[in-house]
């Protein structure tokens, strides 16, 4: 079997397929040698689509499917990503669920027989020998991997620049600087770190009193934050640019926030950072925006593409694939990327809704087009799962995916009402009478009687309708062109919890200021190589690993009498994963939180507060006769009021699971005007 071009430093995968995967000394020298190039690969029966740059590992055998996993490599960082639940796919005889990376070493296997070794040239001495190409960005500390790293809590280097040269020292690691040449995208970051940490420390000036040491620490930070906003600002129309400072400016503000001895001196530069990255979202948006509207008139081509694997959404997939590229590329933050993507899916579904409802030539109300926008959409669906952004695109495409539902609906009778009304809830009463009004039937096909299009706008304008005005935005035919969703700045999911040691990418960014005697980077052989020992929740956090069950699934409730109970569960994700995951739950878990009695069961999904994206409820399987389910749109990001509850629902807690960054569950067991 053969492993196809994968990603772009010189990562090497020994294929071997009649052997486990616990049995290294039989993977390790018999099989085919295979580099793994710079892109996304996806693994499986098919041959890749043309939008992953035709790069695939074909696989046959028991429980290999079609599309099984996506193989990943984003400088440095290389991972693998199950497509499917079914998807069976373990790392070190461990089945994943989700995103997992991928260490030196490490034994995959692909369904029951397809067992690879993964080898980082990094940390073998004959692959780097005989490599020709790049080395990547990370690598074990101590660098060279010859020795132990130790165990001491400090960073796994230190840095020093002279005084008279910290100007020209921060202009070139700032303003001067071109994306484009550096190789680990987020040395600006660890630099600027190292040297805040050299400017508090008495290794700086020993002369100096605490107070005056301080309020040199803060004026560095300052400019250095207004320095990078000044870059942002300059760049604005550069998406690589835009990308590379986003990343960094986030990264160093979380570095700044979180450092125990830093942070109560650096208020000012945090909150200049936290408005740059900002503007560098917004600029990285209305960029992609731009670029999207020169390829969505394609979506909309009068022609047939049932037998094309991409077809009218070649050009819409390429931009998105390109942007998410540069979103790894630049490792910039996974809440961060799902709000970039689901502001672009906000825009598609806005460009291609508003031509549909739009009257004027060609009429799109017709079934022919509900069911090619369908099929159209749903490869943009198809390729936001693969990359772990599903939950983004069925909310932020839904009324475009609705309203192709309904151009492809039964609409002649009294019984199609309440199977449009379910369906199609996002449309309000003005969209719902513009496509129902405008819809041109087929030959053979009755038209919609009057009284249909009249009862499906009335049920609109008791849901949907209420609900939009509800939350303060007015019922109106064409979607806005802004997504209505405050930024969010992540907390969490950032480089420093999975960067150990040095970066040899940090090391040649810096090469070039040593030789100008600009600053001087030294590496700690004794530190135990992680770069958050500073930071303020360091001793508290909970040691990585695998989620657990349910931590109630032993507890007992008692119901609470009057006011509700509210019970709180953090599922922690392991450091292994990208985030992007979804945490499920089952029934029988919460179930004990009901007694046999009347009691309701709301369950809603909601992208968690780093990622800032709304969706629409999941159904729960409910056995019991007395629970029920009441979808509703939640208003705003946060655990918000509910709407339409029944007349009476009994009491019972208020739990909230929640799971960072990823996403959180509420569910929600009421109690009569608990929610006001």
């Amino acid at each position: 079997m053969a492993l196809a071009s994968l990603l772009s430093r010189s990562v090497v995968a020994h294929s071997h397929a009649s052997f486990p995967p616990s049995d290294g000394n039989e993977l390790g020298g018999t099989g085919r040698q295979h580099q793994l190039h710079l892109n996304v690969t996806e693994v499986g029966t098919d041959r890749s689509s043309a939008h992953t740059g035709g790069q695939s590992l074909q696989l046959f055998g028991p429980n290999i499917q079609p599309r099984h996993c996506v193989i990943a490599h984003t400088e440095g960082i290389v991972t693998v990503t199950p497509s499917f639940r079914d998807a069976h796919t373990f790392v070190n005889g461990q089945r994943i669920y989700e995103t997992t990376i991928l260490q030196h070493g490490c034994i995959v296997r692909f369904g029951r027989i397809h067992n690879f070794r993964f080898i980082d040239p990094q940390q073998d001495d004959r692959i780097r020998h005989n490599s020709s190409m790049d080395t990547g960005n990370y690598e074990r500390y101590p660098p060279g991997g010859g020795g132990v790293a130790g165990r001491d809590p400090i960073l796994p280097a230190v840095l020093e620049f002279r005084e008279e040269s910290e100007d020209a020292f921060l202009h070139a690691i700032t303003t001067d600087l071109d994306p484009t040449d550096i190789q680990f995208k987020l040395a600006p970051t660890y630099t600027l770190y190292m040297a805040a940490r050299f400017r508090a420390s008495t290794h700086y000036r020993p002369d100096l009193n605490p107070t005056e040491r301080a309020h040199r620490l803060t004026e560095m930070l300052t400019k250095v934050a207004a320095m990078v906003q000044n870059v942002i600002h300059s760049r604005h129309g550069d998406p690589t640019s835009l990308a590379f400072w986003m990343a960094n400016a986030s990264e160093l503000l979380h570095f700044l926030k979180q450092d125990r001895h830093v942070s109560g001196y650096s208020l000012t530069a945090q909150d200049i950072l936290a408005e740059a990255v900002q503007v560098a979202f917004r600029s990285l948006v209305d960029c992609m925006q731009a670029e999207l509207s020169t390829s969505l008139p394609v979506f909309l081509e009068d022609r047939e593409d049932a037998n094309e694997e991409e077809g009218s959404t070649a050009h819409v997939l390429s931009i998105l694939t390109n942007t998410m590229a540069l979103m790894r590329r630049c490792r910039v933050n996974a809440a961060l990327t799902i709000q970039l993507f689901s502001q672009l899916f906000h825009f598609v579904n806005m460009w291609v809704f508003n031509r549909i409802v739009a009257d004027t030539h060609p009429n799109y109300c017709t079934r022919v087009w509900g069911v090619r926008v369908k099929r159209r959409l749903a490869r943009v669906e198809v390729w936001a799962e693969k990359q772990g952004l599903e939950l983004a695109s069925d909310c932020h495409l839904a009324r475009l995916s609705q309203a192709a539902l309904l151009l492809q609906s039964q609409k002649s009778s009294a019984d199609d009402i309440a199977t449009i009304s379910s369906k199609c809830f996002k449309l309000n009463s003005l969209q719902l009478r513009a496509i129902l009004e405008m819809y041109q039937p087929i030959p053979d096909e009755p038209p919609i009687p009057q009284d249909l299009i009249d009862n499906v706008v009335a049920v609109a304008e008791s849901t949907s309708d209420g609900l939009s005005r509800e939350e303060g935005r007015e019922v109106r035919l064409e979607e806005e062109a802004d997504l209505q969703l405050p930024f969010l700045l992540p907390e969490d999911g950032y480089s420093c919890d999975i960067v150990r040691g040095v970066p040899s990418g940090l090391a040649e960014f810096l090469g070039p200021l040593q030789l100008a005697a600009l600053c001087s980077m030294n590496p700690q052989p004794t530190s135990s190589g992680y770069w958050t020992i500073y930071m303020q929740d360091q001793d508290t956090r909970p040691p990585p690993g695998p989620r657990s069950p349910s931590v109630m699934s032993n507890r007992s409730v008692s119901l609470p009498r009057g006011e509700p109970e509210i019970h709180v569960i953090q599922l922690h994700k392991s450091n292994s994963g990208m985030g992007l995951s979804i945490v499920a739950t089952k029934y029988d878990v919460l179930k004990e939180f009901c007694d046999d009695d009347h009691k309701v069961l709301y369950l809603s999904t909601y992208q968690s507060l780093t990622a800032g994206v709304r969706t629409v409820p999941s159904r729960l399987p409910v056995t019991s006769p007395h629970l029920t389910l009441q979808p509703y749109l939640l208003s705003s990001p946060c655990v918000t009021w509910l709407h339409e509850l029944p007349p009476h629902p009994s009491s019972a807690p208020l739990l909230i699971l929640s799971v960072s960054p990823a996403l959180c569950y509420f569910l929600f067991l009421l109690k009569e005007s608990v929610i006001q």
